[in-house]
């Protein structure tokens, strides 16, 4: 609250009139005042302090929103350009550097054909030295293939419309063949230039435009083996590690929504079991990719992880999330009697929710190599405690017995998996 100011000594006349006698009277009671210096143009205003310490204010306030607009910025650049992306732009275009200056030194009519070089240098792109490499042998064959095809095209000279159709007709029956794969693909691109570009010598055509192709992969190839070719190791172990820990997150979710009011206002809970699969299956697909990365790989050769670890992990989280699906639906049916009605008394689901917490400290456990005997212990006595409660009655509820079952297989693949695990 603002000080009030305080009135004049003498309320009857104005404040800035003053007769002598008054003056006389402020010499007698006290020394003569004297008056503050004016201030001078240029000098910094009375409450400059003031201002200083606003504008700190206002920077302060300024500069977390900044970090964290940084920070965003950071992790839309990484996921739009991620590390693996941009190792694999500078491999290609290596390739297609080294392609072209090979293909146009082979001399002859070979060299007329080099832009065909680079371009199989863009073709031998993959996350894997094994994919590249078959991806480039399947390529050469098919255009080994289109390119037969085009000059048996041309040798039997029928009307262009049966020609174009012949080709398509074999390109799409070479698909079918599982082997052959993207190699189909290029058959009807090559027969169709073969006829379209080869002119008076077709042949010629062909085998420099498919074989300075075939220069341009196989230089790729090369290059992709030996510089910085990809391993996946670390980042899968680490996405599973991350799954693990989200798991253990939502599992504590779901044991302090069952301690709070219930039905509870909170419904996205119900649905986590699809998107933990869905998490699961991302897994998989990311650790075949890492199995598949460690062939050919010439940094195998001093690279001591060890891949059935997470494999390992991986399989014990697929169960897991298994029977935590059965478990999230047995609860929902609780609350809103979907997917089926369940009845619960309050004591029922105070230790249910117990026994799910305890799992959560379980699981945090094998997260982050912990005491897991401990934590197993009390998992174990948690679901006791609500099995007890469940047999008191006469007619236990099936949907109670199907969470108990389903925490005690999560207990048991969960001390399995920490069993197996490495010491850090």
């Amino acid at each position: 609250m603002a000080r009030p100011k305080e009135p004049p000594q003498h309320p009857a006349e104005p404040a800035g009139r003053r007769d002598a006698s008054a003056d006389d009277a402020d010499r007698a009671d006290g020394p003569e005042r004297v008056d503050a210096p004016s201030r001078v143009d240029g000098d910094p205003p009375a409450d400059a302090g003031e201002l200083l310490h606003g504008a700190e204010q206002v920077i302060g306030s300024i500069t977390p929103q900044a970090r964290e607009g940084a920070r965003v910025a950071k992790r839309s650049v990484q996921r739009a350009v991620p590390l693996f992306r941009l190792a694999i732009a500078v491999r290609t275009a290596i390739a297609a550097m080294v392609a072209w200056l090979i293909g146009s030194q082979t001399g002859g009519d070979f060299d007329n054909y080099a832009y065909a070089a680079p371009l199989g240098a863009f073709v031998a792109v993959g996350t894997t030295v094994f994919t590249i490499g078959r991806t480039a042998l399947q390529q050469a064959i098919g255009m080994a293939g289109g390119a037969v095809l085009g000059l048996l095209m041309i040798r039997l000279d029928w009307n262009g419309i049966l020609e174009i159709g012949l080709i398509g007709l074999v390109a799409v029956l070479l698909q079918g063949v599982p082997r052959f794969s993207q190699g189909a693909m290029v058959v009807p691109v090559v027969a169709v230039l073969v006829i379209l570009f080869g002119g008076a010598n077709p042949d010629r055509y062909a085998i420099g435009y498919v074989g300075q192709f075939a220069l341009g992969m196989a230089v790729g190839v090369i290059v992709n083996a030996l510089v910085l070719p990809a391993l996946y190791d670390k980042e899968t172990r680490t996405q599973i590690r991350e799954a693990v820990d989200d798991l253990a997150q939502r599992v504590d979710v779901l044991a302090e929504t069952m301690h709070g009011p219930w039905p509870p206002e909170r419904r996205d809970w119900a649905g986590w079991g699809s998107e933990l699969r869905a998490v699961v299956e991302q897994l998989d697909q990311q650790v075949s990719e890492a199995r598949e990365a460690r062939r050919f790989n010439v940094r195998m050769l001093w690279n001591r992880h060890d891949l059935s670890v997470d494999e390992r992990a991986l399989a014990a989280l697929r169960a897991v999330v298994h029977r935590m699906g059965d478990v999230l639906d047995a609860v929902a049916s609780t609350a809103w009697e979907h997917p089926m009605g369940i009845d619960i008394e309050q004591d029922e689901r105070q230790l249910a929710a117990d026994a799910v917490a305890a799992l959560a400290a379980h699981i945090h456990a094998w997260h982050d190599l912990g005491d897991v005997p401990a934590a197993s212990a009390a998992s174990q006595d948690a679901i006791d405690a609500l099995y007890r409660r469940v047999i008191s009655v006469d007619e236990p509820q099936s949907g109670l017995a199907s969470v108990i079952f389903a925490l005690r297989a999560i207990r048991e693949r969960i001390d399995w998996a920490a069993s197996e695990q490495p010491e850090a």
